[in-house]
């Protein structure tokens, strides 16, 4: 269920929630509360997919001589550019780790994106076009 917090309150459809609160009588329930944030659209998933992958995966083949699936290239991608970075407190070496994509918002999906040209155009300088652009193949 969603609901906005107006003043302190819920607002949105009570009935709905005392309803559910009803069906749960006598059932201990687990209650998390959480900022609703917009999940990526099917539309950057679709540009990523389509677009981004697809050309890195031909980069690392044209480029390294690599052949890596959908998969390997998206790992790559991840890696290289959607990671947190842990330090280990003996060594201080940093270590990468790839995050998952699932969960970014439509925002961090978008800085993904960017992240993902800027390391197209800075290591093998080739542009990867923006969504609903048009590029020129020389």
């Amino acid at each position: 269920m969603i609901f906005k917090i107006v003043g302190g309150k819920f607002k949105g459809d009570l009935n709905l929630l005392k309803e559910c609160l009803k069906a749960m009588e006598g059932k201990t329930i687990e209650l998390t509360l959480e900022v609703r944030r917009n999940k990526r659209s099917n539309q950057q998933n679709s540009y990523y997919w389509s677009v981004i992958v697809p050309i890195f995966k031909n980069i690392l083949k044209e480029e390294w001589g690599e052949l890596r699936t959908i998969k390997e290239t998206h790992e790559f991608l991840k890696y290289n550019c959607n990671y947190k970075e842990k330090v280990n407190e003996e060594t201080g070496e940093i270590l990468k780790l790839a995050r998952s994509t699932t969960d970014n918002d439509t925002k961090v999906q978008e800085e993904f994106h960017e992240r993902c040209r800027q390391l197209a155009f800075e290591m093998f300088n080739i542009t990867i076009p923006l969504p609903n652009e048009q590029i020129t193949i020389d």
